[in-house]
C-alpha cells in the first residue's frame, strides 16, 4: 500500500508539472513579479508615431529663418536713389549719368565732370545774359561730379529750355586734377534736325526715356559714356569736342555739387 501511494502520488505531480502551459512568474530585484506578458515580443515591429505639426515645422524648408540681406541694385537703380533732397527747380526733372574711359574701355576713377545749363526758361546765370535777373532761384546751374572706381558720374537736373535759334543743350567738361580734357555739349535726340544747324562737328545726342525717382515722382532718364584721351590709346572712338559758347563759367564749377535741381 505505501508503494502504490508513493507512485500514485509521483505521477500526480510529473502530470500536473508538463500540463501547464504558464510559466513562472519573475521577480524584480524588488521582489514584485512581472508577468511575461508585459514584455512585447521581439519579433513583431515597433509603430513610430507620425511627427506632430511642429516636427514637421522643424525640418520644412519654408521654416528656415528669413536672411536681412537686401536685393543687389542695378546701377541705374544706384543712381536714382542717391538724389534724395525735394526738388525746388522748375521744370522736367532729368537724371543724367554715365561712365568716364579711356580708349580702351578701361573706367577712369578720379576725374571730375562739369556741367552748365539754361533754366526751364532758357535763362543762364551769367551776367551776359540780359535776362539773368529772373532766372529759376530754385535752380543751381552748374554742378559737378567725380567719377567712382567704376567711371561712373551722375547729375540731377532739368531738361533745358530750348534756346533759339540754337537746340537744347547740356554745356559739359571733363578735367583730371584741374586740367580739362575734354569739353563739348549735349544735344537731345528729339532735337536731331535742329541740332545739324550750325553747330559743327559731331553732336552728343541724349535719348530721354520715362521713368521714376526712388519717391515716385515721374522723371527723365538719359545715359551717356564719354571717352576721353589719357594717350593710352585704344579702339573707342574718343568723344568729339566742341566749344563752350559765350556764356562760359564766370564761376568756380568745382564749387557746386551734382544736384542742380535741389538748391537748399
Amino acid at each position: 500500500m505505501k508503494i502504490s501511494r508513493i507512485v500514485f502520488t509521483l505521477t500526480f505531480v510529473l502530470l500536473t508539472a508538463c500540463g501547464s502551459n504558464a510559466p513562472e512568474p519573475v521577480s524584480s530585484p524588488q521582489g514584485d513579479s512581472i508577468s511575461p506578458t508585459t514584455i512585447p515580443p521581439t519579433d513583431v515591429p515597433v509603430t513610430v508615431a507620425a511627427p506632430t505639426s511642429a516636427d514637421e515645422a522643424q525640418v520644412s524648408p519654408t521654416a528656415m529663418p528669413a536672411t536681412d540681406a537686401a536685393p543687389v541694385q542695378t546701377e541705374e537703380q544706384m543712381v536714382l536713389s542717391s538724389f534724395s533732397q525735394p526738388v525746388t527747380a522748375t521744370g522736367e526733372t532729368l537724371i543724367l549719368y554715365g561712365h568716364v574711359l579711356d580708349g580702351n574701355g578701361q573706367p577712369l576713377n578720379g576725374y571730375a565732370v562739369e556741367i552748365w545749363q539754361v533754366d526751364a526758361d532758357g535763362i543762364y546765370d551769367h551776367p551776359g545774359d540780359s535776362n539773368t535777373s529772373s532766372r529759376d532761384r530754385g535752380f543751381q546751374f552748374y554742378g559737378t561730379a567725380l567719377t567712382d572706381e567704376n567711371g561712373l558720374f551722375a547729375f540731377r537736373t532739368i531738361v533745358p529750355a530750348r534756346y533759339e535759334p540754337r537746340p537744347r543743350h547740356i554745356h559739359f567738361k571733363v578735367k583730371k586734377d584741374g586740367q580739362t580734357v575734354l569739353t563739348s555739349q549735349f544735344y537731345f535726340v528729339e532735337d536731331v534736325n535742329a541740332a545739324q544747324l550750325g553747330t559743327g562737328g559731331e553732336m552728343i545726342l541724349l535719348d530721354l526715356t520715362n521713368t521714376q525717382s526712388a519717391n515716385g515722382n515721374a522723371i527723365k532718364l538719359a545715359f551717356k559714356d564719354l571717352v576721353v584721351d589719357t594717350g593710352a590709346g585704344g579702339s573707342l572712338a574718343l568723344t568729339p569736342s566742341q566749344m563752350e559758347g559765350p556764356y562760359y563759367p564766370v564761376v568756380d564749377v568745382s564749387m557746386f555739387d551734382n544736384d542742380l535741381a535741389s538748391v537748399q
